[in-house]
C-alpha cells in the first residue's frame, strides 16, 4: 500500500494517506520501509505521515501530562513534551546533556553552595558572554522562540524561554530559584534566607531589585501589587507559554495551530 502513496492521480492518493493514518501508529513500520523506497515521492510521503502520526501521539502524551491534577508539575519535563508535539523527532538527551554542560561550567568557576550572587554572574558570564544567548527582539512573536530546542539552536528566544534556559541550569546548581510571571514580562527570582535578587535573562542576566520590578510593572502600564512578584507554579509557566503561542497562530492565521493550543490552554486550566 506503502507505494501507493507516489500515486499522482488523488482519488488513490488520498483514500491511500487515509488508511494509513486510520491506521495510526501500527502503519508506522510500513512508512518506515517507504522511507527506504527508490521513489522520492514515496520516502516524501512516508516522512510526512510519520511526522503526522508522531505528533498526534507527543500531542496525547502533552495532554496526559497537562490533565495531573497537581499545580507542581515537573516543568522541564512539560516543556520537552510541549516541544515535542511540534518537533517530534528533536534528541532531547542532546539538549539535556546542553543543560548540563552549561552547568558544570559554572562549576569550574565558582562554588554555587558559597555564594548565590557569585553563582549568577557565573551563571550570566556562560549563557550570555560564552554562549551569547539574547533576547530576540527584532522577531519577538517568532514561534521558535518558545520552543526550548529551537531556543538553544539559535541562541536566542523571549522572556520566558530564556527564563527556563537559565533556570534549568540553575537547577542543576542546586539554587533557589523560580519565575516570576509579571504582567508583560517574565523574570526569575533567586530567593536566599539573606536576600532576593530579580533576574531578567532576556536582557542579558540584569539584576533587578524589588523597586525596579515595581517600577517596570508601572511602564507596563499596571498598578502594582506584591502578588505580580510571588512565584509561579509549573502550571502557570505552561499556561503562559501555550497562550502566547496561541495570540501568535491567532495572528498569522494559523489555524490549525491555535485550536492546538487552545486545546492545551483548556486542559491545564482545569
Amino acid at each position: 500500500m506503502v507505494r501507493l502513496l507516489s500515486a499522482p492521480d488523488p482519488q488513490v492518493f488520498q483514500p491511500v494517506r487515509h488508511t494509513l493514518l486510520t491506521c495510526g501508529m501500527e502503519a508506522r513500520p510500513w512508512l518506515r520501509a517507504g522511507l527506504q523506497s527508490n521513489d522520492r515521492l514515496v520516502r516524501q510521503h512516508s516522512w510526512e505521515l510519520i511526522t503526522h502520526l508522531d505528533r498526534k501521539k507527543a500531542d496525547a502524551e502533552f495532554i496526559s501530562f497537562c490533565n495531573r491534577g497537581s499545580e507542581n508539575l515537573n516543568l522541564e519535563k512539560g516543556i520537552w513534551l510541549l516541544t515535542r508535539t511540534v518537533f517530534p523527532h528533536f534528541n532531547q538527551q542532546e539538549y539535556e546533556a546542553l543543560l548540563d554542560d552549561y552547568a558544570k561550567h559554572v562549576n569550574t568557576t565558582c562554588d554555587p553552595q558559597q555564594s548565590h550572587p557569585a553563582t549568577l554572574m557565573a551563571i550570566n558570564r556562560v549563557l550570555f558572554r560564552g554562549e551569547r544567548f539574547r533576547g530576540d527582539k527584532a522577531n519577538y512573536y517568532d514561534p521558535q522562540n518558545s520552543y526550548l530546542n529551537r531556543v538553544m539552536d539559535r541562541r536566542l528566544g523571549n522572556p520566558i524561554s530564556l527564563c527556563l534556559v537559565y533556570l534549568f541550569v540553575a537547577r542543576r546548581l542546586n539554587l533557589p530559584m523560580v519565575g516570576v510571571a509579571m504582567p508583560g514580562h517574565f523574570i526569575l527570582r533567586l530567593q536566599s534566607a539573606k536576600f532576593t535578587i530579580f533576574v531578567d535573562p532576556f536582557n542579558g542576566g540584569n539584576f533587578l531589585t524589588h523597586a525596579e520590578c515595581a517600577e517596570r510593572i508601572k511602564r507596563f502600564g499596571y498598578g502594582f501589587e506584591n502578588d505580580f512578584l510571588n512565584p509561579a507554579t509549573p502550571r502557570r509557566i505552561l499556561m503562559r507559554i501555550c497562550s502566547n503561542l496561541h495570540q501568535i497562530y491567532q495572528k498569522e492565521k494559523h489555524l490549525g495551530e491555535r485550536d492546538r493550543l487552545q486545546k492545551y490552554l483548556i486542559y491545564l486550566a482545569n
